[in-house]
């Protein structure tokens, strides 16, 4: 259907082919080429319509901004005029950016001014959050990395957006069918393959342009800053505007109703339906900041705070090309007008969910020297503690020593923690990274750290004197995984380079560069007996390798999505692998393991006691869904069992040390416990808010789980 675009016209919908309005006698063919077909979206100073230019043989889709000025204004019209001028030179330049729509053509016909850009196919999230729900904090970190350095871009060039808001964020859609874009998009819980385009720039104002003299507010009223209202737009108006976006798509709740008028402050906290981190909230609490003075000046202090950002997800998918960047106002004059209407304080609420909020204190400390490892009476204390760094620095990655005594963590800020497990004092600090620390490992005598990083390298540390005892090179990106072998000797790593490797730890020589991986490699794993290597891989399989000759023993096929961690039982009997697709699959893989090594014998054990608390044990009430093949005699590499229950995806596996009980933990931060032979849950532990990663303490059967809510816990299990 055609559609006139005479504001005038009463009856706008025309035949398909029609070439006049049967109206109002407009010719429906924009500059004599261009088909309307329906409005896309309208504000005070602006319409937007989806059209084709029949022009061109193809004839592809394109977006029509038109701008009317319906008012007089004192030398409004004229500074209208070369404000709009000055936006598109700087407009074509920017859509060159595959995250900007092309410029197509700008003209003016009788008094309005048109933009014509190119058509992004997709989805924008406010769309998205009326049809999913509200956003989590991952995805929320994600959008800021990615959106950031767009805005950067837009205002070094001196251009203002002035209309940030959710329906200006565009879910594109992608063809792109790979396993590792497949795997980056289930992160977010999109539907399809995605790249995030910033769009209606049709408010867009020169930086220089000066204060904007007009009576039409221009930008969204409820996602605009208060100096925008009053037509004094900065760079930092649309940080102002992206903050609000942000909380925005975290509660779900009109921006209005986010702003307590009483108390003169946000209130978006309270109607979180699961908490944040402290981080994410005190960087959108600068971005939302009312008085310009207050708020982030440029966007490169944000990116400074967040430290190594794109905070968390680049650093665990590959984004070899700009489409795989996932993902993705005038408040206070509506609000001054409103103000006289008593709009009541929204009421602060609980969290509605059925998460529960940890309100266990958190133990803060000073750090002290290195203490002696000694063996200390074993204490009793609550079911679960959490661990507390004073800077707030998200964890990456955990470890425990073998005598049970030092948690190990890698960090977003590219330092190692060594934190007392009793205590919850930081014994040592190992800087050394320049990025974040995405995985650590401890050899089996207690002596050496390893560790590896977003900045492709992997460092061997002494963990009684915290020197760097050497650094390894040779991967050409990220380090995903490193795992020492069960003799100490060597270390195999995994990473974005899509490599398997395989290092002498005396003397750091690389032995092996595995061949026959064509995909990123997310985690690795070794038997007990050194003699195999498994690799959890993009495309959904497991690979078991010979560890002497470099040769590849066996695919283990069954994951929809990319498989992100691999444990192995101490016995060397059992593999476990966690997936995207929400599933943990037990692998029966005794023919590929000589066991050698005695192991205690498994026991069958249930959860204590927990008290009621925001951090407890749910009864059992969800059961692993068994394999239908699951009897004993199965093959080597045979599924035994898929264990269901996770709602997200599975970032982390844990065997216990008897092998009876395996944990899992998911990107929503929620950890399950799973008996290994009947593949019954157990119970679930619930606390923080966004991913974990999973480590057992040898000793005394705590499990250890580091998340990016900035925290460390300890949760106390029964034998």
């Amino acid at each position: 259907m055609s559609y006139c675009i005479n504001s005038h016209c009463q009856n706008p919908q025309n035949l398909d082919r029609a070439t006049v309005c049967k109206n109002c006698e407009s010719n429906l063919l924009l500059k004599g080429r261009y088909r309307v077909f329906h409005t896309l979206g309208q504000s005070l100073t602006c319409r937007t319509f989806l059209a084709v230019d029949e022009d061109q043989p193809s004839a592809p889709r394109c977006v029509i901004q038109q701008f009317c000025q319906t008012t007089a204004v004192t030398d409004g019209s004229t500074q209208l005029n070369r404000t709009f001028r000055g936006s598109v030179s700087v407009l074509d330049e920017l859509g060159k950016h595959p995250q900007i729509p092309k410029l197509l053509a700008s003209f003016e016909v009788e008094g309005c001014q048109y933009l014509v850009q190119e058509y992004i196919e997709g989805r924008n999230l406010a769309d998205r959050l009326s049809e999913k729900g509200v956003l989590k904090e991952i995805q929320i970190w994600y959008l800021l990395s990615e959106l950031l350095p767009v805005l950067q871009l837009v205002h070094d060039n001196q251009l203002i957006h002035q209309d940030i808001k959710p329906s200006s964020i565009i879910h594109r859609k992608t063809p792109q069918t790979s396993a590792a874009s497949i795997a980056q998009e289930h992160l977010h819980s999109w539907d399809e393959q995605s790249g995030l385009v910033l769009v209606d720039f049709g408010a867009a104002i020169p930086a220089n342009s000066g204060p904007h003299k007009t009576e039409t507010v221009t930008g969204s009223a409820e996602y605009a800053a208060p100096e925008q209202i009053k037509g004094q737009a900065i760079k930092s108006s649309d940080i102002y505007s992206l903050g609000v976006t942000c909380i925005h798509l975290l509660t779900g709740m009109s921006p209005f109703d986010l702003f307590d008028i009483q108390a003169e402050s946000w209130a978006w906290r309270h109607y979180l339906k699961v908490p944040v981190s402290a981080r994410l909230s005190r960087i959108l609490d600068q971005m939302v900041e009312r008085e310009p003075s207050k708020r982030y000046r440029s966007i490169e202090a944000i990116l400074k705070d967040m430290k190594y950002g794109p905070t968390p997800i680049e650093a665990i998918v590959s984004k070899p090309q700009w489409t795989l960047a996932l993902w993705g106002g005038a408040a206070v004059a509506l609000l001054s007008a409103v103000l006289g209407s008593g709009l009541p304080s929204p009421a602060p609420q609980a969290f509605s969910s059925g998460e529960p909020v940890s309100s266990i204190p958190e133990i803060r400390f000073d750090p002290p020297p290195m203490q002696n490892f000694s063996a200390e009476a074993s204490q009793s204390g609550p079911a679960v503690r959490t661990l507390a760094d004073q800077d707030k620095n998200p964890v990456w990655a955990v470890a425990v020593t073998p005598n049970g005594r030092v948690i190990v963590s890698g960090n977003n800020d590219g330092t190692i923690h060594l934190l007392h497990k009793r205590h919850g004092k930081i014994l040592k600090v190992l800087g050394g990274h320049l990025g974040p620390v995405w995985s650590v490992a401890v050899s089996r005598d207690g002596r050496t750290i390893a560790s590896g990083g977003a900045d492709g390298t992997i460092k061997l540390w002494n963990l009684y004197s915290g020197k760097l005892i050497r650094t390894l090179d040779g991967h050409q990106d990220g380090v995903f995984s490193v795992v020492f072998s069960p003799d100490g000797q060597s270390l195999a790593s995994v990473g974005k380079d899509k490599t398997l490797k395989l290092w002498q730890v005396e003397g750091g020589v690389e032995l092996e560069t595995f061949k026959g991986l064509s995909d990123e490699v997310q985690s690795v794993a070794f038997s007990p007996d050194k003699e195999t290597l498994a690799t959890g891989n993009s495309d959904g399989t497991v690979k078991l390798w010979n560890c002497q000759t470099g040769q590849l023993k066996q695919t283990l096929i069954g994951h929809s999505e990319a498989v992100w961690t691999l444990a192995i039982s101490p016995d060397g009997q059992t593999l476990a692998s966690g997936s995207w697709d929400k599933t943990v699959k037990l692998w029966d893989i005794s023919n590929n393991i000589k066991t050698n090594t005695e192991f205690p014998e498994s026991k069958a054990s249930l959860l204590g006691t927990f008290p009621d608390s925001a951090n407890e044990i749910e009864s059992p009430n969800v059961i692993g869904q068994i394999n239908p093949n699951n009897e004993s005699g199965q093959p080597s590499g045979s599924l035994l069992r898929t264990l269901t229950g996770h709602s997200d995806k599975v970032k982390s596996l844990a065997f216990s040390p008897d092998g009876a009980r395996l944990a899992s933990a998911d990107l929503s931060g929620t950890i399950k416990l799973w008996q290994t032979n009947t593949g019954e849950i157990e119970g679930t532990l619930k606390g923080h808010s966004t991913w974990v990663e999973l480590a057992f303490n040898p000793q005394d059967k705590t499990l250890i789980s580091g998340s990016f809510d900035d925290t460390v816990k300890v949760w106390r299990l029964s034998p």
